[in-house]
């Protein structure tokens, strides 16, 4: 029985070959895959009806995205981690898993955490510029902070917090992490103390935010929070811009509650023009891309072709978001197809 692949049109180029580059597409082999004609922002239906796999990158997924769960594929393969913009009842009850790409994806963003951290401390941008003006006269004004002797934590301590931990292993760091979802024993194998969040925020030098978006973690970092962090500390967001109250981040910088900001994520994007933020020397943003290389893209199409190469065997892949839509009958029926 054939089994039948769409990818969705963000993964185009126009031409025929793909805007992320090389994506690992020969992971799919021999299965037959072809780009969908109409994918828009949110997948419909009628694009998906006949297609027993979908990858996808930024589409997102509503109730209408699914007709009735006979038609509708078994797995939709996200290029990445965050799935804020899915609807995972929708999924669920159309019998189609949603898996994600955190092994493709964790070294990248981490490597983009590290970036932005080094890169606010060592005041790059405004370095830049200076260099740029040829203004030489007054470089100690440009003194920056070093990595080592700080104290450096992570919201949350996921794949990316944790790739990220080993990449600052050489450097002499006090290291803590906040995630209430983690035993002290997965903190300790990385050399990082487990601690609540108001105790990080108090401690640490840098912040990094590497959480989930949900309901529970929107607006996880506010006026609150900022007012107790140290004057000097510096925050990174790699995650969700709404993770952040970025009107409190504002005024937080404004008043010298923190020193600094990195940022790929940003309550709404694009960015407004008129936003403060991008005004600001002691901040560094980036357009939500700083992790996109030419190693996310192979990690990522590999991830995700192979959990669709696994179903297309009959076979669970390992990235399952929404795992509940394994024991529905509608999922069940469809993937016995293919045993």
């Amino acid at each position: 029985m054939t089994f039948n692949i769409g990818l969705t049109s963000d993964l185009s180029n126009g031409t025929g070959g793909f805007s992320w580059g090389k994506i690992a597409i020969e992971t799919l082999e021999p299965l037959p895959w072809k780009f969908l004609s109409n994918s828009g922002s949110v997948m419909k239906a009628s694009d998906l009806k006949g297609f027993d796999a979908i990858a996808f990158a930024g589409v997102g997924v509503d109730a209408n995205s699914f007709g009735e769960a006979q038609e509708s594929p078994l797995i939709i393969a996200r290029f990445g981690v965050g799935y804020d913009n899915i609807d995972l009842d929708a999924c669920t009850k159309a019998g189609v898993a949603l898996t994600i790409t955190p092994d493709g994806s964790k070294k990248p963003v981490a490597t983009a955490a590290l970036a932005l951290m080094l890169g606010v401390m060592f005041r790059l941008v405004a370095k830049d510029k200076q260099a740029r003006s040829f203004d030489w006269t007054n470089r100690i004004q440009g003194l920056g902070v070093g990595v080592n002797g700080k104290v450096v934590g992570t919201i949350g301590l996921g794949n990316v917090a944790s790739e990220f931990f080993r990449l600052l292993s050489p450097f002499d760091c006090e290291r803590l992490a906040f995630d209430p979802w983690k035993r002290p024993e997965d903190a300790k194998a990385l050399d990082v103390e487990l601690v609540e969040l108001d105790y990080l925020l108090r401690s640490c030098d840098v912040v990094i935010v590497t959480a989930a978006l949900t309901p529970e973690s929107h607006h996880m970092l506010g006026s609150r929070q900022f007012a107790s962090m140290k004057n000097s500390a510096i925050l990174i967001n790699i995650s969700r811009g709404p993770l952040v109250d970025e009107l409190a981040l504002v005024e937080a910088l404004m008043n010298n509650q923190i020193a600094g900001a990195g940022l790929d994520v940003f309550e709404v994007e694009p960015i407004a023009t008129d936003n403060p933020l991008m005004q600001m020397e002691n901040v560094i943003v980036t357009p939500h891309n700083l992790a996109w290389t030419d190693e996310l893209a192979l990690g990522m199409g590999k991830s995700a072709f192979s959990s669709i190469k696994l179903i297309s065997r009959g076979e669970i892949p390992q990235f399952v978001v929404n795992k509940e839509v394994l024991d529905t009958i509608q999922f069940k029926e469809k993937l016995a197809k293919f045993k």
